[in-house]
């Protein structure tokens, strides 16, 4: 029976340590079809042919000098367009270089059909950049498993953190390469979980607007679904900084269609293009905004201790809870400037279930994506709020999947209580800032179909005649931070600024 019981032991560990990654446990790994990959699989292209060379008993004509100027109807070639994306190569070119040309002809494409012109270039896997001004995507695509080293690692976190992109692409979805991709994010960014992009993600808006995502026949009996992107992303700040496909896209970008030899396990080749299409726009619109001004600010307390002091702790969750890392304190230094509280910059993250919780009188709470708090973190969540404590709360980038989310929290943590629209005439938009109309930022305008300023719009819950809950659905952060994001539907910084200030004193004066 012993004997029984520690191979039992060791053949569970076993099956934990080959069981699938959630993010990819429905995407169809163990399936019949993803079981066949090796037998229809594309395989890699030859490389291009050198240039011609003229044989050694052949003379080169000589030059004359000076040289002869271009006649004025002569073409010059025009200059090469900026590198947009690098692909990495590896050693082991029947991997990497299954769709050699790929990039190449989705940007192509893009020049031809967008009137947007880039180009491309082939990088070595040991000259991963840690700079990201010259080359702003790193595309790594594959069959097989891989894994980076420590200094690629190490180029890689400071690539990312400085506004690059990475894109790793499973070809031809083979699983081997989907489950080492997803391994090595986690490895590389720890504290950033990866997760699913849910159909509010600016990529699938970002150029076309789709609405529709259709999937090869031979994806389709792997477990893809139609209409569902299956696309995971990591995020650093609000970007998402990491895209990682398990669908193929690239044999889409190279035209290549099914054949008997070739079973794409991927998306079709129209919707592959819009993919790459809105993914290139997405980074490309995101790269001058992925390191905003307050970054280069620090705000530190000259005097260590917190009494008397105004304290603002961040909820932490099982979820995307850390987006705009800055925006507190900036919205703390404008706050202590225009009212003159004083306020303390040390930056605190907090746990609904912690003690500590009920210390603070104040905190904020924000995200991106669905989440779910658990009967522990409700419980003491409606327990902070009952004994007077304040909750806000802003949809990071005016996100309408976190905003669900919360509203539906809420109400499971309070009985059902719904959150209410604050009146324009409440306090909260009087002091310390009169605040009658907000300017949206371009993608909030084209939202709503607006091309004015609009109502401030933040909703609240009270109890015993105690603003317990204040929540906002738009993006507010990335205001604070002075940040202009592209794809934010929120407010102007000024605006955002303002509002913020005012929620914060109405907390004080309760």
């Amino acid at each position: 029976m012993k004997h029984k019981l520690i191979v039992c032991a060791i053949l569970s560990v076993v099956c934990i340590l080959h069981a699938a990654d959630p993010l990819l446990g429905d995407l169809g790994l163990d399936s019949d079809v993803s079981k066949e990959e090796k037998s229809y699989t594309c395989v890699a292209a030859p490389p291009p042919a050198p240039p011609a060379q003229h044989s050694s008993a052949e003379g080169l004509p000589p030059l004359p000098l000076p040289v002869v100027p271009l006649r004025r109807t002569e073409k010059k070639n025009p200059p090469r367009p900026p590198v947009l994306i690098a692909k990495v190569s590896t050693q082991d070119r029947n991997d990497w270089a299954t769709n050699p040309t790929d990039a190449q002809n989705l940007l192509k494409w893009m020049a031809k059909n967008l009137n947007v012109n880039f180009s491309d270039m082939v990088l070595p896997d040991n000259q991963i950049p840690s700079d990201p001004k010259t080359v702003p995507i790193l595309y790594r695509t594959g069959h097989d498993a891989f894994t980076f080293t420590p200094q690629q690692k190490q180029n890689l976190r400071h690539y990312l953190f400085n506004g690059g992109t990475l894109i790793l692409e499973s070809c031809c979805g083979r699983r081997a390469f989907a489950e080492s991709a997803l391994r090595e994010i986690r490895d590389l960014i720890p504290e950033r979980p990866p997760y699913r992009l849910s159909n509010d993600h600016p990529l699938f808006k970002s150029y076309f607007d789709i609405k529709s995502i259709k999937y090869r026949p031979y994806a389709l009996k792997a477990g893809a679904k139609d209409d569902r992107a299956d696309i995971i992303g990591v995020d650093v700040g609000c970007r998402t900084a990491v895209f990682v496909f398990r669908w193929d896209v690239s044999c889409g970008w190279d035209d290549q269609p099914d054949t008997l030899r070739h079973r794409c396990l991927g998306y079709t080749i129209e919707t592959s293009k819009q993919l790459g299409a809105n993914l290139l726009a997405y980074i490309s619109s995101e790269r001058s905004t992925a390191l905003p001004l307050s970054q280069a600010l620090e705000f530190a307390d000259a005097d260590k201790t917190s009494n008397d002091k105004f304290r603002i702790a961040q909820v932490k969750y099982s979820g995307l809870w850390k987006c705009r890392e800055a925006g507190l304190s900036m919205l703390l230094n404008n706050f202590h400037e225009q009212t003159k509280v004083p306020v303390l910059f040390e930056r605190d993250e907090v746990a609904l279930t912690s003690p500590h919780l009920f210390d603070l009188p104040f905190v904020y709470m924000t995200g991106h994506q669905d989440f779910q708090l658990t009967d522990a973190e409700r419980e003491a969540l409606a327990k902070y709020i009952r004994q007077g404590g304040v909750v806000f709360a802003e949809s990071c980038c005016g996100r309408d999947t976190f905003a669900k989310a919360f509203r539906r929290e809420i109400a499971r943590a309070l009985d059902g209580a719904k959150l209410e629209r604050i009146p324009a005439n409440h306090p909260i938009f009087a002091y310390p800032n009169n605040i009658k109309d907000v300017q949206p930022l371009p993608a909030l305008a084209e939202k709503l179909q607006t091309k004015t300023r609009i109502q401030p719009e933040l909703y609240g819950l009270s109890i015993d005649g105690h603003l317990g809950v204040i929540f906002s659905p738009r993006g507010l952060a990335c205001g604070w931070e002075l940040a202009q994001c592209p794809y934010c539907c929120g407010i102007h910084s000024k605006d955002a600024l303002a509002l913020g200030i005012n929620i914060l004193a109405a907390s004080l004066l309760q």
